[in-house]
């Protein structure tokens, strides 16, 4: 007995890129994590799983990365951490499939998303906070996740006003590569944390860190002009 339809529309629906959003996933998440989620969308939901259940897993993976992170147990960490992005996408993808979106699980959603990388990034400051592998652990993990709070907030409040998600794949197809979304950020914090897991040193994972937080604001700075110049572009 076969557990998928095998023919029909909803073959080719689930497939790539077919639930993906790619005018605002990042390229990570584009490119790598939609291509494996999909084929996680389609048995979810071919089971009856709910897009608020996937996102309660979500988060589940998210706290578990957190606590991994704070305990130093790094590489369990980095895979939960690769397990929330790929499931990050999973809820959303459930609710294009079952033809169900609603403004409240879009809701939770989001605000998941950005709990989750606020609870990864303090564990890793708390996890380093004695003693810290620098002296300006405490001010450079501040200044990372100010720079986080703007870029987000620019996007969450570009779709409030225009009524549709910031273009950020062709509007600054570079940032999109290092910083823009979620799913690169906690990549280089995964990659980071890998590394001191295995030399012992946490000099990768500060300056890739630092790295971020320069180009986050740089891409804010930038941001603020590009939604100046669509805006201009639409109503001429």
């Amino acid at each position: 007995m076969r557990l998928f339809k095998t023919s029909g529309n909803s073959d080719i629906h689930h497939k790539f890129p077919n639930l993906a959003k790619p005018e605002s996933d990042g390229m990570f998440c584009y490119h790598i994590q939609r291509r494996i989620s999909c084929t996680i969308s389609f048995y979810c939901h071919s089971i009856g799983m709910s897009a608020n259940t996937a996102t309660f897993i979500d988060f589940c993976f998210a706290v578990a990365a957190a606590l991994c992170f704070y305990l130093h147990y790094f590489f369990v960490g980095a895979l939960l951490v690769w397990l929330f992005g790929l499931w990050s996408c999973v809820d959303g993808e459930l609710a294009r499939l079952s033809g169900k979106p609603s403004k409240l699980g879009d809701f939770y959603d989001t605000m998941t998303d950005r709990s989750a990388e606020f609870i990864i990034v303090a564990s890793l400051l708390l996890a380093f906070r004695y003693p810290p592998p620098a002296a300006y652990w405490d001010l450079l993990m501040f200044a990372y996740m100010g720079a986080v709070f703007l870029i987000t907030n620019s996007s969450e409040k570009y779709r409030s006003v225009f009524h549709q998600n910031y273009p950020k794949n062709t509007a600054e197809r570079l940032f999109s590569w290092l910083c823009a979304g979620s799913d690169m950020r906690l990549l280089y914090i995964s990659i980071g944390a890998i590394w001191f897991a295995v030399t012992g040193s946490a000099v990768v994972l500060a300056w890739l860190i630092l790295i971020m937080t320069i180009v986050l604001y740089i891409n804010f700075i930038f941001r603020l002009w590009k939604i100046y110049q669509l805006n201009w572009q639409s109503s001429s």
